[in-house]
């Protein structure tokens, strides 16, 4: 079975016990947000009702102890995976096991290894035999997926950020116009439809044909040929950047990774106790007005590592019950057991957690996955 990014999770743990606060939420946008709703579908929860979820360990047992430390079944799991690891490595098994809907982070890297592609790459079409099987593999499925593509994008720490720490660009093969395109290839292929429409759609961006196809004739997959349409799975595209970018340099604020509003359909940050400061949570309500023709979406939270009065804990859900496009908050554990961002840690937070998730805004299942009585 393929594992998930515990490497990456491993970095990304480590570099938040060692970032400053500005880094890890914050500020202001420099591009206009967008004014129109997306071309794709957001799957949010129905009647204003609030998803509430947690990052997966590949362990299902893990998922039924957090489930019964907050008294209340998480409607999503999130698992990050590196590119090339195919959903069917167990993902879309424990999202059907666990009857939640699945989020998928996505990055280009696993853990402290070499990138195994990049924006540039993805974009000339270099990684499309991998976009082909998201695509198969969640319409097959028949399940909700919402895609976290890149997230973090615009910290230095990420291999697809177009900035190194010092403040100084990592170059073509990481350019933030490379950024946008792999984004937007990624969308218009996952998303599916007729294979000449979406050629057409990715020459008008000046990128190469499905699987650098010479012509409209159906190119080869495999050992299969991609047939004149693609699948449409049900999948949502996330956008879920640092407020302010880390290095804080011009050009790697957010909005330089903004890839039109026809590819995203949710907008969201993270926010983590250990560095939520008044000036911290200004920046973030900041943002979440600024992006505000989407749904809102926390991709990672965590008490971590000082929120054992559950201050910080009930600030962000009074913030989400207040904020009515906040539509999913998901609490990040890392991808491991046992480890500094356990709920058990906190035990204030927990027992704010289990009064905020039995109120009736938040919904402890998707549509169709409650079990029958």
């Amino acid at each position: 079975m393929a594992r998930q990014m515990v490497g990456t999770c491993s970095v990304r743990d480590w570099l938040r016990s060692t970032r400053i606060p500005a880094i890890i939420i914050a500020g202001t946008v420099l591009l206009p947000a967008a004014a129109a709703p997306a071309e794709g579908r957001s799957f949010t929860p129905p009647h204003h009702r609030i998803f509430h979820g947690v990052s997966d360990t590949s362990n299902n047992r893990d998922f039924q102890r957090f489930k019964k430390r907050v008294r209340a079944h998480p409607a999503v799991l999130e698992n990050f995976y590196h590119w090339d690891t195919p959903l069917t490595s167990g993902a879309l098994q424990r999202w059907r096991q666990t009857r939640t809907r699945g989020v998928l982070s996505l990055s280009t890297a696993p853990g402290e290894k070499r990138e195994i592609i990049s924006t540039r790459q993805i974009a000339k079409g270099r990684g499309d035999h991998y976009i082909v099987r998201l695509n198969q593999s969640i319409a097959k499925s028949k399940q909700v997926v919402y895609l976290r593509l890149f997230p973090e994008m615009n910290g230095y720490w990420n291999p697809y950020c177009a900035f190194n720490a010092n403040g100084t660009r990592k170059g073509r093969g990481h350019s933030l116009r490379s950024f946008r395109r792999a984004w937007q290839r990624i969308v218009l292929i996952v998303r599916g439809g007729k294979r000449k429409t979406i050629n057409r759609k990715l020459r008008r961006r000046h990128m190469p044909r499905i699987l650098r196809a010479s012509s409209n004739h159906a190119p080869i997959y495999g050992r299969e040929h991609v047939g004149p349409r693609l699948e449409r799975p049900k999948v949502a595209f996330m956008w879920s950047p640092q407020t302010i970018g880390s290095p804080y340099v011009a050009g790697n604020q957010p909005g330089y990774y903004w890839p039109g509003r026809h590819f995203v359909d949710w907008v969201g940050a993270d926010i983590y106790s250990a560095y939520a400061s008044p000036g911290v949570w200004a920046a973030f309500k900041r943002f979440y007005r600024k992006w505000r023709h989407k749904p809102f979406a926390v991709g990672e939270y965590s008490p971590w590592d000082n929120d054992y009065r559950g201050r910080f804990t009930r600030e962000l859900f009074k913030f989400a019950l207040r904020h009515r496009r906040t539509r999913m908050l998901i609490y990040y554990r890392s991808v491991s057991s046992d480890t500094a961002y356990d709920i058990d840690n906190f035990p204030r937070a927990k027992r704010v957690l289990r009064h905020m998730l039995n109120k009736h805004r938040f919904d402890r299942y998707a549509p169709h996955l409650r079990p029958r009585r």
